[in-house]
């Protein structure tokens, strides 16, 4: 693996009712001289296997930061990025992310780490600690593939995640009463700061409309937006296509 092979996607999320871009999800990409551009999961694992995610994730970093320097992004915009298990017990990681977070911030701008649900967190593996020293940088958590795994209450205010990334098939199955603080122990209430909820996959106006009217106002997925280049999605964001669609009901664009 060569790491100028590798390369960002990025895909919007949106506001369900507003139709607003809030932010992106960056997406790794591997120029593969024989298969073409591959997907993050399709490469991933065997980088972990082979120990190459965390300088991975450093070029993308790096890239990532460079590419979005020349892009005017909108007031409290989030910027997501994957990072791995073995990457988030490193002290390193806080530098590994300054340069983004001085970027970001000089554009009111957010850096949001995304860590999947099916990685456990141990607190003896010194993450807890980093977490902390990137919450006091500004950068903010969100746990991907929630309801995927074993993640409860305790689990989500002890790592103090920001954001729950959720698939739209699993969110009529999870117990959103309890998690929005029906309970003393809710992590999600009403009308106060809490946890936000992003839900992914979503691919029709069907679907927009019924997870905006259940109250899940920030969104991820093909009818918005694919993942795209940064040429495309800087087009897509100045385009004002998100508003039209939001009303309208128009298809996606492919990125």
């Amino acid at each position: 693996m060569r790491s100028q092979a590798f390369f960002a996607h990025y895909q919007p999320i949106v506001t369900g009712t507003r139709g607003e871009c809030v932010g992106v999800e960056v997406l790794a990409r591997w120029r593969h001289p024989v298969r073409g551009n591959m997907r993050a999961d399709l490469f991933i694992p065997e980088a972990v296997e082979a120990g190459l995610i965390v300088p991975l994730t450093r070029y993308l970093l790096k890239r990532v930061c460079d590419e979005l320097r020349k892009v005017a992004l909108p007031p409290d915009f989030m910027v997501g990025v994957n990072i791995a298990g073995e990457h988030l017990a490193l002290p390193e990681l806080v530098e590994d992310c300054r340069e983004m977070v001085d970027m970001l911030r000089a554009k009111q701008a957010t850096l949001v780490l995304e860590i999947s649900e099916q990685v456990p967190l141990s607190e003896a593996s010194g993450a807890l600690g980093v977490i902390r020293r990137l919450k006091r940088e500004g950068v903010k958590l969100a746990l991907d593939d929630f309801g995927s795994g074993y993640a409860d209450v305790a689990y989500l205010r002890r790592w103090g995640f920001d954001y729950l990334k959720v698939e739209k098939g699993l969110v009529s199955a999870l117990e959103w009463d309890a998690l929005r603080g029906g309970g003393r122990d809710g992590v999600l209430p009403s009308g106060e700061p809490g946890v936000r909820v992003i839900v992914k996959g979503v691919e029709t106006s069907g679907q927009q409309s019924d997870l905006s009217g259940k109250g899940f106002e920030l969104l991820q997925g093909f009818y918005f937006g694919k993942p795209m280049t940064l040429n495309h999605f800087r087009q897509w964001l100045y385009s004002g296509i998100i508003q039209d669609r939001s009303t309208a009901g128009g298809r996606p664009r492919d990125g």
